[in-house]
């Protein structure tokens, strides 16, 4: 994986929070997405180039997202490695980051601005561990 500068990074989450501000008036109020692949695909039959821009912008965000783990994740994983369930393992790192995406998304587009800076601080951080192999 090549890291991307700070700069950079903030430029892509610059342009992922402008795309996504556009979708707020265009989105249904009570809409609930069960995962990255629902809300794609809804987003894909409403605005198909939009989506591709996202999908594209989150490819490049996703090691500078915040990743939550819930616990029954977390023994999920446990379970798997001691099990040696490679196949598992995989299944639920794609879920997890799915989700994170997801949520990052849902994130950017609920924010407020103040709120927003704070997430983009916390991805600059992620990337600085990863810059300096703290990650």
């Amino acid at each position: 994986m090549r890291i991307i500068s700070e700069n950079s990074l903030r430029c892509f989450l610059a342009d992922l929070r402008h795309i996504l501000a556009m979708f707020i008036g265009e989105l249904p109020e009570d809409i609930h997405f069960i995962s990255i692949d629902s809300f794609y695909f809804y987003m894909n039959l409403a605005f198909p180039k939009k989506t591709r821009e996202i999908a594209a912008l989150m490819n490049v965000l996703e090691p500078y997202i915040p990743l939550v783990v819930s616990q029954n994740a977390m023994e999920g994983i446990l379970c798997a490695y001691e099990e040696g369930d490679y196949a598992r393992l995989l299944s639920i790192e794609e879920n997890l980051a799915g989700r994170s995406k997801l949520s990052f998304i849902h994130s950017a587009l609920n924010m407020k601005n103040d709120n927003w800076a704070d997430m983009v601080k916390i991805c600059c951080q992620i990337r600085a561990q990863r810059v300096y192999g703290f990650y």
